[in-house]
């Protein structure tokens, strides 16, 4: 790293709050590195007039000092570049003009004073800036051209003046005409790269279609060979089985990388703001890990401020942040106990909003040594956290928290990672019935949850449009599962279970008139004034990002994607069952 490549590092640093993509990124350095510059030369010029007896002029140079070193901080904190430029600028100008007024600069001296306008359109933009040019320009004419009438100590010769003129002008122009290209090649870069993005939403809508259209057949492949697999056959008829079932598991390998490859854009989903209760939000995520794995799982849970009201937000974008950041805490863990500790905190609030502050930390986290890398290299935060995210395959929950306005912060270390995130909401209605949990700790134990009702005893609603995957289901169940209803879409299985006891529902999600998602949701609806609660258990062909996050947020009790072993959605009804 270059000397130039130090000072960009550190100036960065102030930009920690402003996205990369963010067209003032590059600005923000510019005007951290102006900030520090001119807090050097101010107090530099305070030292001076102090020795020089000064005192008054040494005083105000020095509290232009603390002015712009404030308004540097404020930039650090918030990120408010509009108001930390026009602060800086005002006060760099009063700096100048004093120079000029003063006499600290005479005669050609005032010509690097000319370059002044390329800084002002610079931080300022070409409208602001020529308007900030234009004024500086009135104000600096005045001492150079009348500085008789005004009585200054310094002279200015007429060829002074008329190059100080011409290289003002020059600079003016010279800065237009550069800004004016650069903002030019920039919009047919912007043009570019959204026809791009366009081209490339296009082509993962068409993977996440083409996949969808295969994995039902393949589910289907998979399925009738297990069974031909366990009837009698021959050794012949035996290797042939083996040889199809070998070419399946291949294809099902290649689909899976497929949909891997593909990232749909998860922000597409409808928002579904409503008021919830946050706390109840939280544990009903993190219930839904029970079972999840074979060691225990405890979640500590600390809200250090009671909210006296429901939030009115999208409570479902809330339950796929916290899916996504402990199925991820979860992969990459130790094995044996686990603990995952979630805090919860109100930071600033208003009459109308509040700004709710998360963190998760868990010391189970595995070793990571690319992590331990990126740590040690990458000082810039925004960056850091770009690379964590990549790293962790934390897209999800990062892109639901910037979709909402808020941002997350990861730090990592050798005893522990942490999340934090902030998200801003408006105030929903007050809770009437307030309880009381204090230190919460929510442990899940696979060892505490035993079977309550016999599958081969479940009413099963299978709520599936396609025919021949009805039939493949049914005949796949029929050894486990006595009593199986069929619903061909969402508005029948809404009919059907109005009028039957359901003690579990298989949900496929692509489907006609109304969809598995909103299904889900209708039913969860429904099951609020009765304080019931029926498992569903998503079969769907969709295994794209953030797929299974929005069946579970949805209100969906597991999910199992096409083509699946019958034996894993056995397991999984028989999981539901023990917790129903």
């Amino acid at each position: 790293m270059n000397f130039i490549d130090k000072i960009i590092a550190s100036c960065s640093i102030s930009a920690e709050k402003i996205e990369l993509k963010n067209k003032f990124y590059s600005k923000v350095i510019i005007l951290s590195f102006q900030s520090i510059f001119s807090i050097i030369v101010l107090l530099l010029f305070s030292i001076i007039e102090l020795i020089d007896s000064q005192i008054i002029i040494s005083s105000i140079l020095f509290v232009l000092a603390i002015l712009i070193f404030t308004n540097y901080m404020l930039l650090r904190m918030k990120g408010d570049f509009n108001r930390a430029s026009i602060v800086l600028i005002t006060l760099f100008s009063l700096f100048l003009l004093y120079l000029i007024f003063s006499g600290t600069i005479t005669n050609q001296g005032i010509l690097l004073f000319s370059a002044y306008p390329a800084l002002l359109i610079l931080l300022l933009g070409i409208e602001k800036g020529n308007l900030a040019s234009l004024i500086f320009f009135v104000l600096i004419v005045i001492p150079i051209f009348f500085f008789k009438s005004i009585g200054l100590k310094s002279s200015y010769s007429l060829n002074d003046q008329i190059l100080f003129i011409f290289l003002y002008l020059g600079f003016y122009l010279f800065i237009n005409i550069f800004e004016k290209l650069r903002n030019n090649k920039n919009s047919i870069y912007e043009t570019e790269l959204k026809q791009a993005e366009t081209e490339i939403q296009s082509k993962e809508e068409f993977i996440s279609k083409i996949s969808h259209q295969i994995r039902t057949p393949l589910n289907n492949i998979v399925v009738v060979t297990n069974m031909i697999s366990n009837s009698q056959l021959d050794e012949k008829q035996k290797d042939f089985i083996d040889t199809i079932q070998a070419s399946t598991n291949n294809l099902v390998n290649l689909v899976n990388n497929i949909s891997e490859l593909s990232k749909v854009d998860i922000m597409q989903s409808q928002d579904f703001n409503q008021n919830f209760n946050l706390n109840s939000t939280v544990r009903n995520t993190i219930n839904l890990f029970a079972g999840e794995e074979a060691n225990d799982i405890a979640f500590p849970i600390e809200i250090k401020d009671d909210l006296q009201y429901q939030l009115y937000g999208d409570p479902v974008k809330i339950k796929q942040i916290f899916l996504n950041l402990i199925e991820n805490i979860l992969k990459n863990s130790k094995s044996g106990k686990k603990t995952i500790s979630i805090e919860i905190k109100k930071l600033e609030e208003s009459n109308e909003t509040v700004d709710i502050a998360f963190k998760v930390t868990t010391k189970d986290f595995v070793h990571i040594p690319e992590a331990s890398r990126i740590q040690g290299i990458e000082k810039n935060k925004k960056l850091r956290n770009g690379a964590y995210i990549k790293l962790l395959d934390l897209n999800i929950a990062h892109r639901i928290i910037e979709s909402i306005g808020g941002s997350i912060d990861i730090e990592y270390s050798a005893e522990k990672i942490e999340f934090v995130f902030t998200i801003s909401f408006k105030k929903g209605e007050e809770i009437k019935d307030i309880i009381e949990i204090s230190e919460a700790e929510i442990s899940i134990s696979p060892e505490s949850i035993g079977p309550k009702l016999d599958l081969k005893d479940a009413n099963i609603l299978l709520v599936e449009d396609n025919l021949i995957n009805q039939k493949i289901v049914l005949l796949s169940l029929k050894k486990s599962v006595k009593n199986v209803d069929i619903a061909n879409n969402g508005k029948e299985a809404l009919d059907k279970f109005g009028l039957v006891k359901y003690d579990l529902i298989l949900m496929d999600i692509q489907m006609p008139i109304m969809n598995g998602i909103v299904t889900t949701k209708k039913i969860r609806s429904i099951e609020k004034s009765t304080n019931t609660h029926t498992p569903i258990i998503a079969i769907t062909a969709n295994a794209l990002l953030g797929d299974k996050e929005e069946c579970i947020a949805a209100g969906m009790d597991d999910y199992i994607s096409k083509p699946f072993q019958i034996d894993t959605l056995i397991r999984k009804m028989e999981q539901q069952l023990g917790k129903s």
